[in-house]
């Protein structure tokens, strides 16, 4: 099995079970558009997705298609997240804390997420707090590794 197709597969299970859907309630507030056995597929990564059908159910669910990829992309590299615990942020020192606190409001305003405890930072996001801050991301991650629930091992791609 494809390990790409099985890891966009759990990024759509993931995104249909955060909006609280089953496979059948899909199919029904789709009007049939997505049906139960093709998702189930997907999901399973036993039936190849196109990129046009993978942004339609990504926006039927109101997620981002290019989050959903990436989160799947970094898993099938076998990269796990970087996740911010948002409790220990102001354990950082001054300039990462008041840094990394203004991106996690940001952050969880714009996914909804309030009321949650962690954020995940994609590379991206990484890479542009670094930049802020001065410091090469790889730095930068060890400046804020107080703040993590995962701590990046050295082969991590932020060099």
């Amino acid at each position: 099995m494809d390990r790409l197709a099985l890891e966009i597969g759990r990024a759509l299970r993931r995104a249909r079970r955060a909006r609280g859907l089953t496979l059948r309630e899909l199919t029904q507030r789709s009007a049939g558009q997505f049906k139960a056995t093709s998702v189930a597929g997907y999901e399973r990564g036993e039936r190849n997705i196109s990129l046009e059908r993978f942004c339609e159910l990504a926006s039927f669910y109101d997620v981002s298609p290019a989050r959903l990829l990436a989160h799947a992309l970094r898993a099938a590299k076998g990269i796990p997240p970087i996740v911010i615990d948002l409790t220990r942020v102001d354990a950082l020192p001054g300039k990462e804390s008041e840094l990394l606190a203004g991106f996690a409001r940001d952050v969880v305003e714009l996914r909804g997420e309030q009321g949650t405890n962690a954020i995940s930072l994609r590379s991206g996001d990484l890479e542009v707090l670094a930049t802020i801050s001065g410091q090469r991301p790889a730095e930068f991650v060890q400046r804020i590794r107080p703040a993590l629930q995962f701590t990046p091992e050295p082969q991590t791609p932020f060099k």
